[in-house]
This record gives C-alpha cells, structure tokens and sequence, in this order.
C-alpha cells in the first residue's frame, strides 16, 4: 500500500533547505523533556513552544500561503506541504494557539482592513497566542443558543458571561469570542464576534480538571469592556464569521501531515516489545489490528489531503470537512481500544519503565474519550447530511 505523495525537485531542495534548518535551529535534547500531555508542561516548556512559533513567523514558514503584508510567507501551496511535513517529524510543545488556523481566516474574510493590519501580524508572525472561546456549559454543538452577552455603552460593548473547555495550561494574548448583541434579533442574527486582549479587566481564567487532561480551562466575564473597534464582521454578523471558523474547525481546510506520528509508535513498539516470552507483533491476531490501524490512520491522512487540495484549488466543499472530522472522531476512541487490545495493561500506564512511547499511549486513552470539541460524531452527521442536500423531515 502507497500512501505518499510525489514531489516536484523544487519541493525536494526546500525540504532540504527547511529540514536543515529544524537541526540547526531546535533544541534536540530540551524536546525530550516535553511531557505527552499539555496538563504536565512546564512553563518553559509552553514558552519555548512560543519561541519556536517566533522562529517560524520571521521566516514566514508559521503562516507560509499567506500575503506578506499580512506577515505571512507569500510561498506557495507546494512550500507549505513540505514545512508542515517537516514539522510533523518532531514533538514540538503545543501552545493551545487557535488564531492562526481559525481566527486569522474569520478576520480575513470578514474584518475591515485597519483590524486586518492590526490583528493578522502578530498572529501570523507567531508574536501573539490566540484561545478560541466559543463553548458554554448550555452551548457547544447547538452554538445558536450561547448565553454571553455582550451590552453596547458608548464606544464599547461590556460582555458578560462564561465560557468553558477552551483554551490551554499557560496564557493566551487574545480571546476570540461570541456573545449576544442583540436578543431581540432573530436566532443566527443576534450575535457578535469580538477579540479581546485577554488582560483586559473582567476576565477570569479558571483550571479545569479532566480525564482527558490536555489544559482545558472554564473562563468568566465580569462587565468585560471591548472597545467596538475590536467587534470582527459588526453587530449580528457574528454567527457567520463564527461558520468560517467552523467549517476549518470541522476539517474543510484539510492536513497535509504525512502520518499519525503516534499509529507509528504504536507499531513500531509492537514490533520490537515482548508479551509472554514472544514479540508483540507476531501474533497473527495483534498483527490484524496493526493492520488495521495502519490503514485506518491512513484513509483519514487521504480526506485530510483531499480536503486539503480543494481549499487551495478553490473548489466548493458540501459534506468533506464534516466527514474527516466524523471519521477522525470515530477513529480515536477506535484506536485507543487496538492499543488496549494488544498491548494489554502497559496501554494504561506512563510509568517511565513500563509505559509504551514516552507515556503517549497512555496520554491517548483518555485524549480519545473528547471526542466533542468542534462538535459531536452525531452534529458531523448531521452537517453531512444537510451539506448533500438530505431533508430535515420524514421522507
């Protein structure tokens, strides 16, 4: 089974070009340390995933397709499958910044040019950590029915409200948020997008503890003041600028990542490791579900790469981004029950003896039961269906 790509010689003397970079440049020995689940990072850890973000925007390699006014690279669409591939080869600490894949588009399509010129920058430069924060306890899959306010008084809007299972351990300069500006208005006409600096007086950050850890934290508006400049698409539009969020949250923007680093480690580990005397992987039934864990990760990495080449080619997407997010959900509790089926107990533990991958199995038992964020397997189905044009009614 062939699952590459081909590559033009342009692409194969900037994959060299970028991959001689990533050596010189990383600290080898410091990613080691990095802990599998973002709820262990140290602060250095986090901050030097910032650093790392830095580099990449002064080379326009963190935002490469985009203009460079705008502080992206100005590349082509060939130059960022080789970065993203590249990168893909190391753990580098995640720094929960959503501004970059999800903001920056929204503000992009619907901001005016001076919130263009203040916000994309920094985002795309890297300088500047963005926390998606659209989630309330009554609002997550039915996002229309979010409690936020958000008051106008004078030259701002003064928000009220909470969010929750957003963001990261460490801080973020800017929340992206919705909240109702207007709830006379009809439903899907009576929201706001905002970005506030996360400073801003008012906001409250509070920890989360989750079985499937990952940093997530509940967040509190107290009479937030946003000055109206800062309101993306104006009053009422935000239920729009939120669905160009959505539909790359949902997969429509694809991934170019040349494989699930972690269906690696699980194989690799199979393949070497021992259970009762004899190598994991000569089981003829554990060597099924390697099998068939293998080509599962890997019809998802295809979708990815379909929707991934129709974003770029311009071409209208319907039902794609749902159906690479619905089979990526129904993949990872899947695919943590294969590691449990063969690899036994050692799946459950992060001991620095026993446990499989650094931990990274372990970590993946309980990251594969959130299987919400960005909407559920069920809420994927039904998007699916409406995108192909299915009724709502009976027959």
């Amino acid at each position: 089974m062939d699952f590459e790509l081909n590559y033009s010689v342009e692409q194969q003397e900037f994959r060299q070009e970028v991959r001689q970079w990533l050596k010189d440049s990383l600290d080898h020995e410091f990613l080691k340390t990095l802990p599998p689940d973002q709820e262990d990072y140290a602060e250095a850890h986090y901050e030097y995933g910032r650093q790392v973000r830095r580099m990449l925007g002064e080379r326009g390699w963190l935002a490469p397709t985009w203009p460079k006014e705008y502080g992206g690279g100005g590349l082509t669409v060939a130059h960022q499958i080789v970065i993203e591939e590249e990168l893909a080869e190391y753990d580098l600490p995640a720094v929960g910044d959503l501004g970059l894949t999800l903001g920056a588009p929204a503000i992009n399509a619907w901001g005016n040019e001076e919130q263009k010129q203040r916000f994309l920058p920094p985002i795309l430069k890297g300088e500047v950590v963005v926390w998606q924060v659209f989630t309330e306890p009554g609002a997550g899959s039915d996002l229309a029915s979010l409690k936020t306010r958000a008051v106008e008084d004078g030259d701002d809007f003064v928000i009220n409200g909470n969010k929750i299972f957003v963001g990261q351990k460490y801080y973020a300069d800017y929340l992206y948020t919705l909240a109702v500006t207007d709830p006379e208005a009809p439903r899907h006409n009576n929201i706001g997008a905002f970005i506030i600096p996360a400073g801003t007086e008012g906001v409250t950050v509070h920890r989360l503890d989750l079985i499937a850890g990952g940093g997530k934290r509940a967040i509190f508006f107290d009479d937030v003041r946003v000055p109206k400049e800062n309101l993306i698409g104006g009053k009422g539009k935000g239920w729009w600028v939120a669905q160009t969020t959505l539909e790359l949250e949902h997969g429509g923007g694809g991934r170019v990542t040349p494989r699930n680093r972690l269906v690696d480690q699980f194989l690799k580990y199979a393949k070497s490791a021992k259970l009762n005397g004899q190598v994991i992987s000569a089981d003829s039934r554990k060597q099924e579900i390697l099998v068939d864990a293998y080509i599962q990760a890997n019809v998802i990495r295809l979708l990815g790469l379909r929707n991934y080449w129709q974003r770029n080619a311009g071409v209208r997407q319907t039902y794609e981004g749902s159906q690479l997010s619905m089979n990526n959900k129904v993949f990872m509790p899947r695919l943590a029950s294969m590691m449990l089926e063969v690899l036994g107990p050692y799946a459950l533990t992060k001991d620095a003896t026993w446990g499989p991958a650094r931990g990274e199995i372990e970590n993946w038992q309980r990251q594969s039961t959130a299987t919400h964020p960005g909407g559920t397997i069920e809420i994927q189905k039904v998007i699916m269906a409406r995108s192909m044009g299915l009724s709502r009614g009976r027959g």
